[in-house]
């Protein structure tokens, strides 16, 4: 870690909200390039993931954390308390909301987060993204009201992470936001994660895409090995599901589901590293693993 310079500011900013309000692409928006996985699908997010903002005088360490929801798991328990740890840790708070959901309002599930926003006496800032899905903009302004009866909040923000909209001016009020400190990553470094925990994002990402219903959530990806071979880099990946019926999905019919996961996953992983890579994948069955302490360890939830 350098020291800290005169005037320059640092800080982690952990981004919040109920599952499927957009915190990974906004955080992707916000850091400038992809570290966060994204899908229309609920959940996607499992570890929270931190992306990098170097700017000038500042840095920026985003905490993209995993839905906040009721635990029915032993993997939703350990997502909703990373959470908590993240919020623990946080300079300031990113409040993310469906702004698309203006004439129902708020549920209990945004109410939940804000009173765990609200218990860190954090400088937070309440964001309505999706402000792209209203016909008109001012269809948000109920959602403002309600929002300022909450809690009082740093800013409020009208905004879409899909289209960028006001994501320039949320970043100035971000480093405001910051303290004065050092720099906690080297310039050119957009996240900490290693490369491996990565691949196994991307490859679960195209996963959530090709299939359906219940069976993405059954999945999980682990990486087995990277082999070096002459030009290309083989990674042997291991997808886990929990039942008989879900590896033949996973598989589709002769294989066509998990080639095309593989197709997809390869392109992006090649774009991510900037190598040929050769991507082996295999469905396992392991029944139970969302349940499984030990299993869930072993993938770093």
């Amino acid at each position: 870690m350098t020291e800290a310079v005169n005037g320059f500011r640092s800080g982690f900013v952990a981004v919040v909200g109920r599952p499927n309000v957009g915190k990974s692409t906004l955080v992707n928006r916000l850091v400038g390039r992809k570290v966060s996985i994204t899908s229309p699908r609920p959940q996607t997010t499992r570890n929270p993931v931190r992306g990098v903002r170097n700017g000038d005088g500042f840095q920026i360490v985003f905490i993209d954390t995993p839905g906040s929801q009721k635990p029915r798991d032993t993997l939703r328990r350990r997502m909703q308390e990373q959470v908590v740890s993240s919020l623990s840790e946080a300079d300031a708070v990113l409040f993310i909301l469906d702004a698309s959901q203006a004439k129902s309002g708020f549920g209990k599930g945004d109410r939940y987060v804000a009173d765990l926003v609200s218990a860190t006496n954090t400088p937070a800032i309440a964001c309505l993204n999706k402000l792209d899905l209203l016909k008109r903009k001012d269809e948000a302004l109920p959602l403002v009201k309600e929002l300022s009866e909450i809690r009082p909040w740093h800013e409020v923000y009208l905004l879409s992470a899909t289209t960028g909209l006001n994501t320039k001016p949320l970043m100035k009020s971000i480093t405001a936001l910051l303290p004065e400190g050092p720099r906690y990553f080297p310039d050119g470094v957009v996240t900490d994660y290693p490369e491996g925990f990565i691949i196994s994002e991307f490859i679960r990402e195209k996963a959530l895409s090709a299939l359906r219903e219940e069976i993405p959530h059954a999945v999980a990806v682990e990486i087995d090995e990277v082999e070096e071979k002459d030009s290309v880099t083989v990674i042997y990946a291991i997808l886990h599901v929990e039942r008989k019926s879900q590896r033949m999905v996973v598989l589709g019919k002769n294989g066509q589901t998990i080639r095309k996961i593989g197709t997809e996953a390869r392109q992006e992983v090649e774009r991510l590293l900037g190598v040929r890579i050769y991507l082996d994948l295999k469905v396992k069955v392991t029944p139970g693993w969302r349940s499984n302490p030990q299993f869930l360890e072993r993938l770093g939830l």
